[in-house]
């Protein structure tokens, strides 16, 4: 006769914790800006090999298709340049504070690397950097284990919940851009020639005076490229709105002040906003089907001049999406 045992083993089931985060629509602002002096933006150096004989350094160059031109070899600017650039002028006027994980690069970027308290303040007062350009993953079991360390597990989850529910994905999103078919029409540019101009440069040894010249190539002042910058506002963003678009506009205003790129401190990359146009998506939901409705907010000349009417394009903005 065989005989068993039966053992029973209790699982604990931990509670099903869910979040809801809703996009309620997006601001799109076209821009259009002039390089007012030289403009470069470096290729990678691998990709200038096939330039065997040419400059030290050149512009970063792509082609695009133009209607009635067909593809055309052009420069651009990486949206990447734009939002990088931005974001470092506004931490340090914001005088934010510097984080590095390898003690090479010092930028402000909210993250587990962080103390507790400094993150737990960085999410809960809504760090306006960190809300518009990024931030490092973090997710809900890391918040919580953090909060485990500092208050216990007790008061853990509750901290952990509240945090979690101020989060969203990056809201800034900015387009690369190229040169305007205006421009290219105006001038009748057919090369990537038509948008370049060569600069010799020279480094002077302080004792022999020997010479160490080089070669640039970058853009030549006067050209117009346009462009996109998507802001996406979520359910929790209405008292956010024109907080965001004043940090936005201080941005750019920064970028036109100082420069874009590189050698900036050699009078490289100044550049000027000339034409800005803003546009705002509602995403409504009408019996589980989604709705995208856009309209045309405003149009500006200039930065001064959207910096003047940044309170009313906020309230036209927050009444269009958020209205019930």
């Amino acid at each position: 006769m065989c005989s068993f045992s039966l053992h029973v083993f209790t699982v604990k089931v931990s509670k099903l914790t869910s979040f809801t985060r809703n996009l309620k629509g997006l601001i799109e602002v076209y821009l259009k800006l002039r390089t007012e002096t030289g403009l470069l933006i470096r290729m990678p150096v691998h990709a200038q090999a096939y330039r065997i004989g040419g400059a030290d350094q050149y512009p970063m160059i792509t082609k695009k298709t133009y209607r009635g031109i067909g593809e055309l070899e052009i420069p651009y600017i990486p949206g990447s340049s734009l939002k990088g650039r931005m974001r470092g002028l506004l931490e340090l006027a914001l005088g934010k504070k510097l984080y590095s994980s390898d003690q090479k690069i010092w930028q402000h970027v909210r993250g587990i690397a962080m103390d507790f308290p400094d993150l737990e303040a960085d999410i809960r007062e809504r760090c306006i950097i960190d809300e518009l350009f990024g931030y490092a993953a973090v997710n809900y079991k890391q918040l919580k284990e953090m909060a485990e360390k500092k208050v216990g597990e007790t008061r853990a989850e509750a901290i952990a919940s509240q945090l979690f529910s101020n989060l969203a994905i990056t809201r800034i999103l900015v387009d690369d851009f190229f040169p305007t078919e205006e421009f290219i029409n105006r001038t009748r540019a057919r090369s990537i020639a038509d948008f370049l101009e060569e600069k010799s440069e020279n480094r002077i040894d302080r004792v022999t005076s020997a010479a160490d010249p080089r070669d640039i190539v970058r853009v030549k002042p006067g050209v117009e490229f346009e462009g996109k910058l998507t802001l996406l506002l979520f359910d929790n963003d209405s008292d956010m709105v024109e907080k965001y678009l004043k940090t936005i506009t201080a941005g750019l205003r920064l970028i036109e002040e100082t420069y874009l790129g590189g050698s900036g401190s050699r009078g490289y990359g100044r550049i000027k906003f000339i034409e800005i146009g803003v546009e705002a998506l509602k995403i409504a939901v009408s019996d589980g089907t989604l709705k995208l409705e856009k309209t045309s907010i405003g149009k500006y000349s200039n930065i001064a001049e959207l910096e003047e009417k940044i309170s009313d394009l906020s309230g036209k903005i927050r009444e269009y999406i958020f209205a019930k």
